[in-house]
């Protein structure tokens, strides 16, 4: 079995560069450039250089599930909830969210950071 592009870039959600500055993520002390990202040619994966679930939230704190543009397509197929209840959350639940999206990019490596990796 592979490992998974959340795998190889520890980036749970396998959110793009872009994402992660637009963030406010800095290159080179948070992320470089990981995976070229699936059917794109100059869009990468940011490959995290810190806590991936700490920076995974910082990002989605920042900016939320949805793209800025329009009206806002959400930024991953499998999950969109609205910046209210992300922001209700406590730190323990995010991560459990985040989880759950690590669950459907695939990722089996960094399970032991998610303790209800199962549950969800």
């Amino acid at each position: 079995m592979s490992q998974s592009r959340a795998d190889r870039n520890r980036n749970p959600t396998a959110f793009s560069s872009d994402v992660a500055a637009q963030a406010g993520l800095q290159l080179g002390r948070d992320y470089v450039h990981g995976d070229v990202f699936p059917n794109a040619t100059a869009l990468w994966t940011a490959k995290l250089l810190g806590d991936p679930i700490q920076l995974t939230i910082n990002v989605i704190d920042k900016i939320g599930f949805v793209t800025r543009l329009g009206i806002g397509n959400p930024r991953w197929v499998y999950i969109n909830l609205p910046k209210f209840l992300w922001d209700s959350l406590l730190p323990p639940e995010k991560r459990d969210v985040i989880g759950f999206m690590y669950r459907h990019e695939g990722g089996s490596d960094m399970i032991p950071l998610f303790p209800k990796y199962h549950e969800s």
